[in-house]
This record gives structure tokens, sequence and C-alpha cells, in this order.
């Protein structure tokens, strides 16, 4: 049987390879490049899914140590090789570029050849040709049951064509454009999913706010403002409230179990610089934001995605004590947001020599884990008339000094705020992404529902006639649709070759086998 995939027409990606731009048309009009490809995207993807992408990693912690801490030697790995940014990885960005090219020039390479040879379809073919068909049927028939014939196929809304003895029918044959309608839409997804790479269509940035702080957003290139005026938080209380009752016994499995999670908030615009250099702000709007219910404005909105389980300290209080006199000088308290490097107490003046916002001890010496004020330590020098200075490391249940020192630092109070996790998102690609698919699936349905159909006939010799029929799928439904219309107008009965060719090579095998 004949090659009917592309009608015979020359491809040129299936020449000889004369320069290098033919080998490169070539390997990219492949279909095993293509499947390849589709398979390392798919493997990637799966892989970027074994640990937290970087915009849902729980603390605000560089990501490099994040995933050292978190999965050791395997998510040291998984953060070198930018899995933790999957999708806007330079080498997932390659993959993505490499295919959509694939598509294109498979496209353009099967396309054009395949329009020619559709366009320019003789009504009379070769006897090489019509019996090369896989419905193929020979026997007696005359020009009027030819006629005949001709007008059933148009009540079946074929399109009948004839040249003398000849007649060529055909239904459905904007159905062979599918793939290609399948190609154009998967190539305006990807390129609205590489569009995402670029900040001015897509942007995805998680802020930390304390209640209280104003911060700039990131996402609008600081020209935006947001200050969290209230953490709202809310539990599951089976005891106090009866519609939480009938969670009760779920509750008591897993814990605490927040019910709703807001923050109201006050979004300000930048409008200028003053002398000192801190931003002008005008305030713009409020409102509040909770799962699932942004805060909106302009193209850009303000997700609840994340709160700190631990509140942070904004601010610790200090006293000094004289261990002989029994004096206590102070109270002095250190903002941890932008802590002063001396204190002065009158007779003794306090120096912060270093602020460690979440102490930990790593290699022996103090650390911090995270610039995140969640068990703050300070180190401190104290300064005393007589010209001695002591020195204190202090924290929460920490406080190291010298069994000599004549001055001890006690804590006197701490003020502290909880700390929301907000999704800040801006995506302009959605619409060309929707647009992408609806083609996608346009594609799919022409490719599935509307085969192609061919029917040639044509007089060989002066009282036979030959039949021969083509689709791209489905023969079988061709076979029941066209062989009652050609027993009603006694023409020869076609049969389907590919199935006397299984039988032959059937029988082949069986009588090997018994010889």
């Amino acid at each position: 049987m004949l090659d009917m995939k592309y009608d015979g027409a020359d491809l040129r990606s299936k020449r000889r390879p004369r320069s290098w731009i033919d080998r490169v048309w070539s390997f990219f009009a492949s279909v095993k490049v293509g499947l390849w490809l589709i398979g390392l995207i798919i493997v990637g993807s799966a892989v970027g899914t074994i640990f937290p992408q970087e915009m849902y990693i729980p603390q605000q912690l560089p990501a490099s140590q994040y995933y050292t801490d978190e999965y050791g030697t395997p998510g040291t790995i998984y953060y070198t090789l930018g899995f933790h940014n999957l999708y806007t990885s330079w080498w997932y960005i390659t993959l993505i570029v490499m295919l959509t090219l694939s598509l294109i020039v498979v496209s353009i390479d099967r396309f054009f050849p395949l329009y020619k040879a559709l366009k320019n379809q003789p009504v009379r073919r070769t006897d090489r040709f019509m019996r090369g068909q896989r419905l193929i049927g020979e026997g007696k028939g005359s020009d009027e049951q030819i006629d005949a014939f001709g007008d059933a196929l148009k009540a079946k809304r074929y399109q009948v064509k004839r040249d003398g003895d000849a007649l060529l029918a055909e239904k459905y044959r904007f159905g062979r454009w599918g793939p290609y309608v399948n190609h154009i839409g998967l190539v305006i997804f990807f390129i609205g999913a590489m569009l995402r790479v670029f900040p001015a269509f897509h942007t995805d940035t998680l802020e930390w706010v304390r209640e209280g702080d104003t911060v700039p957003l990131e996402a609008t290139d600081d020209e935006y403002y947001l200050r969290n005026d209230q953490f709202i938080l809310e539990m599951y209380d089976p005891e106090n409230n009866a519609e939480d009752a009938k969670f009760a016994e779920a509750i008591e499995k897993a814990g605490a179990v927040p019910k709703n999670y807001e923050t109201e908030l006050t979004l300000f615009k930048k409008t200028g610089t003053n002398e000192d250099g801190s931003p002008q702000l005008e305030e713009v709007d409020t409102g509040s934001t909770k799962v699932n219910h942004p805060f909106k404005f302009e193209k850009y909105e303000v997700y609840q995605e994340q709160y700190s389980s631990r509140p942070e300290f904004l601010s610790m209080s200090f006293n000094v004590a004289d261990k002989e006199t029994g004096d206590v000088y102070g109270p002095f308290t250190v903002d941890l947001t932008n802590p002063e490097t001396t204190y002065d107490l009158g007779d003794v003046t306090v120096k912060l020599n270093d602020l460690y916002p979440d102490f930990e001890v790593k290699d022996g010496q103090p650390n911090t884990k995270s610039p995140r004020a969640l068990n703050p330590a300070f180190f401190m020098a104290i300064d005393t008339q007589d010209g001695t200075t002591e020195s204190n490391l202090i924290g929460i249940r920490l406080n190291v000094a010298d069994e000599e020192n004549r001055y001890a630092v006690q804590f006197a109070g701490t003020e502290m705020a909880s700390t929301s996790g907000l999704r800040v998102k801006s995506d302009s690609t959605y619409p060309v992404l929707i647009v992408g698919g609806i083609i996608f699936m346009v594609g799919i349905v022409m490719g599935m529902y509307w085969p192609h159909r061919r029917i040639w006939i044509r007089r060989h010799g002066e009282t036979d006639v030959l039949v021969a029929g083509f689709t791209n799928k489905n023969p079988s439904s061709l076979n029941r649709e066209i062989t009652p219309l050609l027993e009603k107008h006694g023409l020869p009965i076609w049969e389907d070759q590919a199935r006397f060719e299984k039988k032959t090579d059937d029988n082949s095998t069986n009588e090997r086998g018994e010889s």
C-alpha cells in the first residue's frame, strides 16, 4: 500500500543534507527529537516536584541555605541544578525553546507540501495509485452506475468531481489540518510560558511583613508599599463553638488548626524621596487579604499565603544592675529593626557590638539562622567610669558573662508582633496561555472527529470499474459508510488490503511453523 500520510509529498527534512542549514532543519524536523524533548521536559517537571519550589519555602531564608538545611545533600544538588526555580531555569527554558522550534520546523516542513498535494488533486488516478490504497475493489460497472453513485455521495455531503469516466469524492479535508492547528496552539502556549521569565509579563514574590511595618513591594519595582496594620488568626475551637464541634476528633489528632488567617493592609504609592533618603508615601487604598481572597490593585494581587507560627520580636528592654551596690541603671530598649550601637545610662555606657536575630552556635561560634528576630541574642560591652569594660552575651534563656563582672545585664521587657507571608503576583500571560490552549483543543477535535475521506472510481477497460478509498483515521467507518452504497448501485465491493495482508502473513507463519 502507498504511504498516504503526506500524499507522497517531498519533505525537505527527508532529502539528503547538503549544508549545515539542512542538517539543523532535519534535526528539528525529526519526530524522534520532538519526543525526546517532550520526555526530558516531563522528567524535569517530575523532578521539580520532589521538593517545594522556592516560592513555597515556608521560611524567610536564602534558598541555598534552606534546601541544604532541610534536605541535606539532595537538597544542595536540587538547588545547584536549578530545580528550586524549575520553570524559569535556563535549561528548562532551553528545552521549551527547542521544542517550540521543533514544532515550528515540523509544521513548515510538512504543511506546504501537503497543502500543494491536497489543493491540486487530479480526479483521474493511475492504476498503481488506486491499487495502492487500503480499500480497493474491481469489477463490472457502467457510467450510469457511477453517476448514480456520485449523486448518493453528494447526499452524504461529499464533494464530487468528474473527469470523463473518472470520479473523485472527498469529505472533511479540513480534518487533515488538525495536527497543524495543534502545533499552532502549542507554540502560542509555549510562547506564553516563556514570557513568564520577563518581569513585565509575570511577577511572583513572597513578602514577609510584620505588624506595623511598611515594606516596599519588589514586584512593583518598589513603586508601591504595603503596611501590615493587623494580623488576625482564628483557630478552630470545638469546646466553645458549636459549628467547630463536628471537627473535634480530627482537631484532637492534628492539634491546633487555623480556621482563618488574614491581614489588614494599607497600600501606599511612592511619590518622591525625602532629604534623608526615605520615600515619600501617599496612601492609595486599604483592605484585607486572606486565603483565596486577594487584595487587588492595578494588575497586582496580594494573597495571604503564610504566617509565622512564632511571633517576631520588635524590641527588647534591659537593665544594668551593679552587683556590689545594688544600683540599677536603665532601662534601655534595643529596636531590633534599627538598633542603636550606644546607650548612655549615666554612670555606665552600653555598647551593642553584635546582634544575632535568630541565635545559634555553629562551629563553636555564635551565628544567626535567619534574619528574622525569632530568637535574638546580643553581644554587649559595658563601659564604666573607672575605664573598665565588661562583656556579656545575653539572649532568651542565655546569659554568658565573666563571673568577675561587676555589672549584670537583666531583661526588662519585650515587644512582639506577628508576621504575615504575603504573595504578590502579576500575570499578563494568562490570555496567551488560554488562547493557546483553546486553539490546541480545536486541533484535537478536528483531528479526532473529522477524518479526511476520499473515494476514487475510474473505468478500467470496456466494462470494468476500479474503486479505491482512503481515510487517515478509522477506515472501518469509511467501509461501513460506503459499502452499502456500492452494493445498492451494483458497483464492485472493495476490500481492506490491510486485513488481507495480515491474513497472508498469518498463513505464511503457520506454514513455516508446520514445516
